[in-house]
């Protein structure tokens, strides 16, 4: 059995409890409704802003004449009555009134969407106006950006080609270091088994010179020998030789050579 199409009061109940702030107007831009979280985020009550347009229900801040919250917003609704499409705007800086704020407003920063609400004949009949209060990730960027202006480092905002050369540059380094810190390492590796290996072949040297009563060339030279016959590498030979003088075995250590 097919589930029920929810009724409008369903509806309603979901759009006044969701936890973003939602706002619906009226194609005159008058507030039709407010759920909780838009009382919340905006410190008005729902009977403070139904029945009213909406930026005499949310006037501009007359303390910041260049926040241009207002007109932004403005032109986001006239996007979405007149294309009928959804339309969103970056961050920006809408005030609100406060009554415990000293100039009779508080600072806030809302990502807005605004949705238009068709009627059955697919016509705009009204908006459905969504933001986020970012008004805290604001503060906590104004604080990192204070911070590096004391250090004179230089900020996202006024120095994005900069920062983004300089950190291209700082990749290409990266990616360049991590290739040489790799052959450097390679080439570390082989020479710690060239250095065991040369410090074996020392010490065989060293044992065919007191068993054969030679200089260190001709030691070095019957070794060679012995690799060649034997088809084996010299510091195998080399490490077998000092193998078998460490058992103390009786006898000469080397074959015949001529």
């Amino acid at each position: 059995m097919a589930p029920s199409p929810p009724s409008p009061a369903d509806f309603e109940a979901i759009f006044r409890a969701t936890t973003s702030p939602l706002l619906v107007l009226g194609t005159d831009l008058v507030i039709v409704e407010v759920n909780r979280a838009c009382e919340e985020a905006t410190f008005r009550e729902r009977d403070e802003v139904v029945g009213r347009h909406v930026f005499d229900a949310y006037p501009a801040n007359p303390n910041d004449p260049d926040g241009g919250g207002v007109r932004d917003v403005d032109a986001l609704f006239r996007r979405v009555l007149a294309t009928g499409a959804a339309q969103s705007l970056p961050v920006l800086k809408y005030d609100v009134p406060h009554s415990g704020s000293p100039t009779g407003f508080r600072e806030k920063y809302w990502s807005p969407v605004s949705s238009p609400v068709l009627d059955p004949d697919g016509e705009v009949a009204g908006l459905l106006h969504h933001v986020e209060d970012v008004t805290g990730f604001h503060e906590e960027l104004a604080r990192i950006e204070r911070a590096y202006r004391r250090t004179d480092t230089p900020t996202a905002r006024t120095h994005t080609a900069v920062a983004q050369r300089g950190y291209e540059r700082h990749l290409a380094q990266a990616a360049h270091d991590l290739r040489r810190y790799r052959e450097l390492e390679q080439e570390a590796s082989q020479l710690r088994r060239a250095m065991r290996s040369r410090a074996t072949i020392d010490q065989a040297i060293g044992i065919v010179q007191a068993e054969r009563r030679c200089g260190p060339e001709d030691a070095f030279q019957i070794l060679v020998t012995i690799s060649q016959r034997t088809n084996t590498k010299l510091r195998d030979i080399a490490a077998g030789l000092v193998s078998l003088a460490e058992t103390d075995a009786p006898g000469p250590l080397l074959p015949d050579t001529p």
